[in-house]
């Protein structure tokens, strides 16, 4: 839902908006894609090789692939449409700035890309590179196309545009996509609130609509035949600790705090048991294909309780732990978006039952960062982060991360064996080493606790039309849900 009109229809010019980044999975495909355990796969690629060194990636293009205008898919197109993401007209900046310092040649009909480091986490940038038909313009061509974005453009997806407006985009069977759809026509309504829109679902004029928090999943869900296909995302939900801070600096506090923490408690309750999934480590349970296979550390065969006593904490007349003069007494910053306020009140009561007081301070969520982290003026906080669809955590727990390089901000000691788990983690290519360095680096997390992790975010798609085809349940986020829009049947 935009809040200007027309809808720009070009990903890498509107992509900040969620709706023209949930229309590009219907109109656009990318060299990769990622599969049902979200790890990048061909699409418009045949496959993709990485060199020894883990600089150049050689991606073969599929043969025969065909515009819906029925112009050729050539990688004259893929290459303009990297310069264009790595350009000033491009408006995406995660994207140009995955691209930055990449450089692009062709051998035939095979793409070469030629990265200035290592990184592992670039088959996963090419997932989120929509190919664009832009082989063959000029520069002025370009220019016009970056000014007149709302302008549609002939598509690779399942659905091409018939017609746009100011209320509405109309779709239309792609002829040349890769698989026909079975919904011959697929209608998106453009709202300028969830409230609007929940009304509209209410009524009955719409069939379905995205729900990004609990409330609004069950706001959606009190419509007669409403059924929910939940999405899990590439976020997490973690409580960070400020080390500068006296009884935080303690190690054994913070352990006694990842013990107490019950996570099914706030699924249950803050989330209304269906607005994420429990995550421990630092990885997402949006990736299956780490997340799913990272082994959990043995339970400690101590209480928080113990752990406290045994390093002196003792319980004071207020229910508070203390030690020579120091009381565990602290205020958890957090951000006043739903349905973070809830988490934080959850996570508050389960730590006074082990005798530490947490008083939150809500804060406008563009001034959380700033204000609280960057600033460093938090003692602990509750945020939602994004970790992309990828399992390279580095920017938020790698020595040299600290602001404005990453978002470090808890103080630690440097740690060289972290550091050299999340640059194995950060640059191999091959995923079983990956798996490994993702363990290694959840393992030394969990010794130090610079954070704990609460759960991975889930949002969802709610119908009121019975749909049948490929599973629903799929990671990524809002966008996600039309990765099998091609397989869809009303029943």
């Amino acid at each position: 839902m935009a809040a200007e009109r027309p809808l720009s229809l070009d990903p890498l010019i509107g992509g900040d908006d969620p709706a023209v980044h949930d229309v590009g999975h219907l109109l656009y495909r990318s060299l990769l894609r990622l599969d049902k355990r979200a790890y990048p796969s061909p699409d418009l690629a045949k496959a993709f090789t990485v060199s020894a060194d883990g600089l150049t990636y050689r991606l073969g293009l599929d043969a025969g692939q065909r515009w819906s205008n029925g112009h050729a898919i050539t990688p004259d197109d893929v290459l303009a449409t990297v310069a264009f993401a790595q350009s000033s007209r491009a408006v995406d900046r995660r994207v140009t700035a995955a691209l930055q310092g990449v450089r692009v040649g062709q051998e035939g009909s095979t793409l070469m890309f030629t990265l200035p480091t290592p990184l592992a986490s670039f088959p996963a940038t090419l997932t989120q590179l929509p190919v664009l038909p832009l082989g063959g313009l000029s520069a002025a061509a370009l220019d016009s196309l970056a000014a007149h974005a709302s302008r549609p453009m002939p598509t690779s997806g399942a659905y091409r545009v018939s017609a746009s407006g100011s209320a509405s985009i109309l779709l239309e069977r792609n002829p040349y996509a890769p698989v026909r759809p079975h919904l011959a026509q697929y209608e998106l309504r453009l709202f300028s609130s969830f409230a609007d829109a929940a009304s509209a679902f209410a009524r009955g004029d719409i069939d379905a609509l995205m729900s990004t928090t609990p409330a609004q999943r069950a706001r959606l869900l009190g419509t007669h035949g409403a059924v929910a296909h939940d999405i899990s995302t590439f976020r997490f939900v973690d409580v960070l600790f400020n080390q500068r801070v006296p009884g935080l600096d303690d190690a054994v506090v913070r352990q006694a705090i990842a013990l107490a923490v019950n996570r099914a408690a706030i699924l249950s309750g803050a989330l209304q048991g269906a607005g994420g999934v429990a995550q421990a480590d630092a990885v997402t349970e949006g990736l299956p294909w780490v997340a799913g296979t990272l082994q959990a550390p043995p339970a400690s065969s101590d209480t928080p309780d113990a752990l406290l006593a045994a390093d002196g904490w003792t319980i004071g007349d207020d229910a508070l732990r203390q030690k020579a003069g120091q009381e565990l007494d602290f205020t958890l910053s957090v951000p006043n978006a739903d349905p973070l306020p809830a988490v934080a009140r959850e996570f508050a009561n389960q730590m006074k039952s082990i005798g530490i007081g947490l008083r939150l301070q809500l804060m406008k969520p563009s001034t959380f960062v700033p204000s609280a982290l960057v600033a460093r003026s938090f003692q602990l906080a509750l945020g939602d982060w994004d970790e992309g669809p990828d399992p390279d955590v580095s920017s938020f727990w790698r020595s040299n991360a600290e602001p404005p390089q990453g978002f470090n901000v808890s103080g630690a000691a440097t740690d060289p064996f972290l550091d050299r788990a999340l640059d194995s983690l950060a640059t191999l290519a091959d995923p079983q080493a990956r798996i490994m360095s993702a363990g290694d680096v959840s393992r030394f997390l969990a010794a130090d606790v610079p954070a704990v992790f609460l759960y991975t975010p889930a949002e969802a798609f709610v119908t009121r039309v019975r749909l049948k085809g490929q599973r629903f349940l799929v990671d990524g986020g809002s966008a996600a849900r039309y990765d099998t829009v091609a397989s869809w049947r009303r029943s």
